[in-house]
């Protein structure tokens, strides 16, 4: 029988009820916990062309995981899968995979978390990327990280954002028949179940297109000169404060 259509957690919150839901123990939910509060400082002030808190997409896509594999060191990989691509780090750098980097988010979050983030960029899933994975034999190694690239498509599908955005043309249906196929060849039957109920969700679009806008394109939100001062002054009074 076909899987419904899933619509992931968006908040830390809730992602942390649905893993305690799942049977995932209290040791298990405080790792990813660990992991959001890293992606919060990664993320920080950062939006999707959809106008979407990036976080939210970073929990979305942990969530998405989550419902499908048991496996914490993925979940937490889920979570952070655009630490190297979109995320600012303490240097005040974007996305560099350096080893100063690397070396951080693996104290967060372990070595075997952090190489799964590490080899996520690694596999094309772009534009026309599912369909020229689907076209020939799948690259040795690489399950693990096309599941988490599958997984992730849910989180894209399920809030329209792709009717919004609509980062891979404004047909996806050959992107979807591809994703489909290759959750199949992973023996991924579930995943490959959801996603194409998920695909339902774009029957029709068209009321989506008024609410495009081109200004929004992996835009940051630049922090208040006034409240980082004020947070300077609570630090030098021995108050507690951070500055992400």
């Amino acid at each position: 029988m076909a899987s419904k259509q899933f619509m992931p957690a968006q908040t830390n919150t809730a992602l942390y009820g649905q893993l305690h839901a799942l049977g995932h123990s209290p040791a298990d939910i405080l790792r990813v916990q660990e992991a959001y509060r890293l992606a919060l400082r990664l993320f920080n002030g950062r939006y999707r062309k959809t106008e979407r808190a990036f976080i939210c997409h970073a929990v979305g896509a942990a969530s998405s995981v989550a419902h499908f594999e048991r496996d914490v060191d993925v979940v937490i990989a889920g979570m952070l899968h655009a630490a190297y691509d979109s995320g600012q780090f303490p240097d005040g750098r974007f996305g560099k995979a350096s080893e100063p980097h690397r070396t951080l988010v693996r104290s967060v979050v372990g070595e075997r978390a952090e190489s799964l983030v590490f080899r996520y960029p690694t596999l094309d899933f772009d534009t026309g990327g599912p369909e020229r994975l689907a076209a020939g034999p799948l690259p040795a190694g690489m399950e693990d990280i096309l599941f988490m690239a599958l997984a992730h498509e849910i989180d894209d599908l399920a809030d329209i954002g792709l009717a919004i955005a609509p980062k891979y043309g404004e047909s996806i249906a050959s992107r979807l028949e591809a994703c489909v196929s290759l959750a199949r060849r992973i023996g991924r039957e579930e995943l490959a179940d959801t996603l194409a109920a998920q695909a339902s969700l774009y029957g029709d679009t068209q009321w989506a297109t008024a609410l495009r806008s081109e200004r929004t394109h992996g835009f940051r939100i630049a922090p208040s000169l006034g409240a980082y001062l004020r947070l300077r002054r609570a630090r030098r009074k021995g108050q507690s404060a951070e500055v992400f």
